[in-house]
């Protein structure tokens, strides 16, 4: 069975799924049998690990390449674990950086995954530099005023060059909260999502995931601590118009929040 064919037939069959979770391997904040246990108790008929991705540049967030095959092992064991209970699958969220690295490189390519998560947080500067554009918002205005130059709409653009060309170049199954940058680069500018050539960004990003044939995810992490989804519930309409294969996933970092915002969402997306 294909990635697209997996996937397909779980959320074809429940709602009670999540492809996006974090544990001890990368920035969440338990380990992997903790989650799998809150899964499990909420509810869950399918559980998707996905690690932030060994990178090729520092990031305290990311896994190390040595962390795979133990992530892989506890993985393994725990299928083994719920097996007839809650199918558990294997996966990662892997960053793109441009041609030499990202999904579709040999290295992804080569690991025995269920399926493959792609997101970017990275964008490079003017001078090349990739800067973390997630996390806090101070953090991500010392960046644009130190690293960027002061420049929000270069920074806005450049992220979605990066997601557009992380499409094309493929390897992966599962588009990861696409407008990202928009929850601090709206803090910086409130008005950014009213702007024609930000919405003609969002176009271009859904037309490209419809050529590829990816699923693309609706994000509920934040809706609860910061009062919005990725992408915005504003652009819905236009990837149900484009007939996109959806899929909602609570990128939960915490045992408590395995199933964070994602009734909401369906409920949302139904009415």
């Amino acid at each position: 069975m294909t990635a697209k064919q997996l996937i397909s037939d779980i959320i074809d069959n429940t709602d009670a799924y999540n492809f996006h979770s974090h544990t001890q391997f990368c920035d969440g904040r338990a380990p992997m049998d903790a989650m799998a246990k809150a899964a499990y108790d909420s509810g869950m008929q399918a559980w998707g690990f996905s690690p932030h991705s060994p990178l090729s540049i520092p990031s305290p967030c990311n896994m190390l390449v040595d962390d795979i095959e133990p992530y892989m092992k506890e993985a393994d064991r725990l299928k083994e674990e719920y097996d007839g209970k809650m199918k558990v699958l294997t996966s990662l969220e892997i960053d793109y950086l441009g041609a030499d690295f990202g999904p579709h490189i040999d290295y992804f390519q080569n690991l025995t995954l269920d399926y493959r998560l792609a997101s970017v947080h990275f964008v490079p500067n003017q001078e090349g530099v990739y800067l973390d554009c997630d996390g806090s918002h101070d953090r991500f205005e010392k960046y644009l005023k130190e690293g960027y130059h002061d420049d929000l709409r270069y920074v806005t653009e450049k992220y979605f060059e990066q997601v557009l060309t992380m499409i094309e170049r493929g390897g992966f199954d599962i588009l990861g909260h696409f407008d990202k940058i928009a929850g601090n680069a709206c803090l910086s500018d409130p008005t950014l999502e009213d702007q024609h050539w930000y919405e003609a960004l969002v176009d271009d990003v859904i037309s490209h995931a419809k050529a590829a044939d990816v699923f693309v995810e609706i994000n509920t992490k934040s809706i609860h601590d910061k009062h919005r989804f990725f992408p915005a519930q504003r652009w819905w309409q236009k990837m149900i118009d484009a007939k996109l294969p959806l899929v909602i996933n609570s990128d939960a970092h915490y045992p408590d929040r395995v199933n964070a915002g994602r009734q909401e969402a369906f409920l949302r997306i139904r009415n």
